[in-house]
């Protein structure tokens, strides 16, 4: 709000010295409402604290997955690469 809207806002509230009565009520009613605001986003932020921990479990469970496809693919890499070689050995001695 600006300053002279908010003074507005103000006088329009208390138009008397005799309505300043009403502050006391009113700002208990700002205060219970802060409250409130402040319940809901220390929930939100909660919230968000445990997704982005989710969020950590899955990105390290992705990452143990595509280590293991990569080592898989070693492992058979070696082994056609072992099998070729074997291949090789034999025609050699095949051939002595």
């Amino acid at each position: 709000m600006e300053k002279s809207s908010t003074l507005d806002y103000i006088n329009q509230m208390f138009p008397t010295e005799a309505s300043l009565s009403g502050v006391e009520p009113l700002t208990q009613k700002v205060h219970n409402e802060i409250r409130v605001q402040d319940t809901k986003i220390l929930a939100v932020v909660r919230q968000q604290s445990n997704s982005g921990t989710k969020e950590k479990e899955d990105l390290a469970t992705t990452t143990r997955a595509v280590q293991l496809q990569e080592l898989m693919y070693k492992v058979r890499q070696i082994k056609t690469k072992a099998e070729q070689s074997e291949t090789m050995v034999q025609e050699i001695c095949r051939d002595i």
